[in-house]
């Protein structure tokens, strides 16, 4: 005697039926997507963009190429008012040193280190108050010069974005309990 309760197969027939339901292919929908985003490295993003409490009233940042690459990060995520408590200095700076040599004394691979110095004064008492940020990255090199170049400007480009998050997250951190309910 057979069993009333028959799970359906895995061949054709059998998956046929397990689909017929609505609600069964919804569930099959969501899981293949959610399988196919984990494999292919999707990370949802979440911003700090926008910052609008008065935290900063004068935004400096070093003049460099890797300040300027900063600079037009951070205008879209952080906007100086006036009558702010702070004043904004940022200093960044950029090292790559060889990690690995090999026999000839070639680098096989380096390491490359951002760091971004944040000065506060406080407009009211001139105290000043100093965070430091800083961006790790390793490249392997290879033979090909245009491939190296390529890639350090890649590796900058993802240390000014990631400083400049965690910049902004700092700053709306700073806010006052108040200001940060005049962000929302």
């Amino acid at each position: 005697m057979a069993s009333p309760l028959k799970k359906p197969s895995l061949s054709r027939v059998g998956l046929s039926t397990l689909l017929s339901s609505r609600a069964s292919r919804l569930w099959l929908t969501v899981w293949v997507s959610s399988v196919s985003l984990a494999a292919c490295g999707f990370e949802p993003i979440y911003r700090a963009d926008n910052l609008r409490a008065n935290v900063i009233s004068n935004l400096e940042i070093s003049d460099s190429r890797l300040g300027r690459q900063l600079d037009r990060a951070l205008r879209s995520r952080i906007r100086p008012s006036a009558g702010a408590p702070w004043v904004a200095t940022i200093d960044i700076k950029e090292r790559l040193e060889d990690r690995q040599v090999d026999s000839q004394g070639v680098a096989q691979r380096a390491r490359l280190t951002h760091r971004l110095e944040l000065v506060l004064r406080e407009t009211a008492t001139g105290k000043t108050r100093v965070e430091v940020f800083q961006q790790e990255q390793f490249l392997n090199r290879s033979d090909s010069g245009g491939d190296e170049v390529a890639k350090l400007r890649a590796l900058r480009a993802l240390a000014v974005q990631a400083l400049s998050q965690k910049l902004a997250a700092f700053l709306q951190a700073l806010a006052t309990p108040k200001e940060r309910n005049q962000t929302r």
